[in-house]
Order: C-alpha cells, then sequence, then structure tokens
C-alpha cells in the first residue's frame, strides 16, 4: 500500500510563507493499493487527489466538522460522470451521511446542491463499504472522542496495517481498546495538534498532544507514527524544533509525503 499525504493542517488551512515545508491543507490521506483508491477524510487536500477512471474511488469519513469535508467540491475532477466515488463513514448511516453532506454544499451554505447535480457521488453503508473491500482488505472502525463524534479507522491488507486516529482527545480510558486496536500497525496517524503544555487549557477541544502519542507507543509498538493535525499557527520553525525531539520512529506529517506502508 501506498500512504499519499494531501493535507495535515488542522481546523483551517493556512497559506503563509511560514506553512511552505509541511503544507497547509487540512486532513486527506489517500492509501492506493492493487486498482483500490481509499482516502480518510476530504480536508481542503482532496482539491489534490488524482482520481482513476479504471476503479470506484472510496472516501471514508471520520466525522463532519469542516476541515475534514471542505475539499469535496473543489477537486475538478468529482465533476467528470465516469469517476465514480462512494462516499461513507461509521459515525452515521449512510442516508445521514448524505444528508450532511447535501446541507453543508447547498445553498445557501454553497452555490450548487453537489449531491442532486453529481450523479457519480454515491453514499453507501460503511458495513457494505467493508464488504466489498473485503476481497482485498480488512476495514475496521473505532468510536473516538471528539465533540459530535468521530471515528477512528484501520486498512489492513495481508501482513501491513495503517491507523487513522484524528480527531480524538485521548483520555486514560481509551489506552487498553486503542492499544489493542493500534497495536504494531505499520503506520499509525496520530492528532498531535496540541503539545502537554498547550493541552491543559484546550479540555474538551476534541484533540489529543504529541506526547501523547510518544506514551501510547511504548505499549502499541507501531513501527512509525505520523503526527497530524497540526494546529493552524504551527509554523515550520516550530514542525521543526518539533521533528527534532521525536523518536526514531516519529514523523511530522506533511502535504506531499508519500509512504509505502
Amino acid at each position: 500500500m501506498k500512504l499519499s499525504i494531501h493535507g495535515c493542517r488542522g481546523s483551517i488551512a493556512t497559506s503563509s510563507p511560514s506553512t511552505q515545508k509541511y503544507g497547509g491543507h487540512t486532513s486527506c490521506f489517500e492509501l492506493t493499493c492493487e486498482n483500490h483508491q481509499i482516502i480518510f477524510d476530504a480536508g481542503s487536500g482532496f482539491q489534490n487527489v488524482n482520481f482513476s477512471k479504471a476503479h470506484t474511488s472510496y472516501v471514508i469519513l471520520s466525522h463532519f466538522h469542516h476541515d475534514h469535508i471542505q475539499g469535496l467540491p473543489f477537486n475538478p475532477q468529482i465533476f467528470d460522470p465516469n469517476n465514480e466515488i462512494v462516499i461513507s463513514s461509521d459515525l452515521h448511516d449512510h442516508e445521514t451521511v448524505k444528508k450532511n453532506i447535501q446541507t453543508y454544499f447547498s445553498p445557501p451554505y454553497f452555490p450548487i446542491d453537489i449531491v442532486s447535480a453529481l450523479p457519480n457521488i454515491k453514499f453507501a453503508p460503511f458495513d457494505a463499504v467493508k464488504e466489498k473491500l473485503n476481497e482485498f482488505y480488512s476495514l475496521n472502525s473505532i468510536a473516538l472522542n471528539h465533540p459530535g463524534g468521530s471515528v477512528g479507522y484501520k486498512l489492513t491488507q495481508k501482513n501491513k496495517s495503517l491507523i487513522y486516529l484524528c480527531d480524538n482527545e485521548f483520555e486514560a480510558d481509551q489506552r487498553e481498546t486503542l492499544t489493542a486496536f493500534a497495536e504494531k500497525a505499520d503506520v499509525l496517524i496520530w492528532d498531535g495538534m496540541f503539545t502537554e503544555k498547550e493541552l491543559v487549557d484546550r479540555k474538551g477541544w476534541g484533540h489529543s498532544s504529541i506526547e501523547q502519542a510518544i506514551k501510547f507507543n511504548e505499549e502499541a509498538n507501531c513501527k512509525k507514527v505520523l503526527i497530524s493535525h497540526h494546529a493552524p499557527g504551527r509554523s515550520d520553525q516550530d514542525l521543526d524544533s518539533i521533528a527534532s525531539s521525536l523518536p526514531e520512529l516519529f514523523v511530522v506529517a506533511s502535504d506531499r509525503l508519500e509512504i509505502e506502508v
């Protein structure tokens, strides 16, 4: 599997000279393998996903906060009727997912109703997507701690696995279940929006710390940990400083980064 990061910023996209290295697009992570394309979240980085007409593309949403869906209508390739895109989430049933997306991307919040205008965009129950992919992958989910709810995902192919855990406010009572879910994964994508010091004044905001990732992986033993969902005010210099202090297996995520899982 190949992981391509199209966006790893949190809350709001940023564009400034101080965010050029790590990028400013919000959450969008693409996995490709064996003629399948699976995209976790459709933040502003979604505009840079390149779709293949040879197969269906699956967009799996963690939740519906704007920074995780705002890029959906800004990829020009979704207007090509030959690109079949299936949207799903284990947070709600597929009719609720469709209603949420249609509400967000239709008047008065958006110029056109993209759900009605684009028949190539379809909505499917999460269990149906799991079953469809079952020949090649194992796709599982886990409830996360976030205002309004959020879902983490695990995608496994043969003996390779990727864990996606954004957005989550890590609590002690999650440790056992999350460790079992993520244990020995090849890649763990962790919500590292805050430092431990910053987290003190941000309880209830729905995000974890970078230090919590380090502590968590002492038990989870993932082979590579990507710190993601960077705070919008975090500069390249800030992230360089964080990167220099991380254990060897840790990587600060950046737009355009590609990793073989």
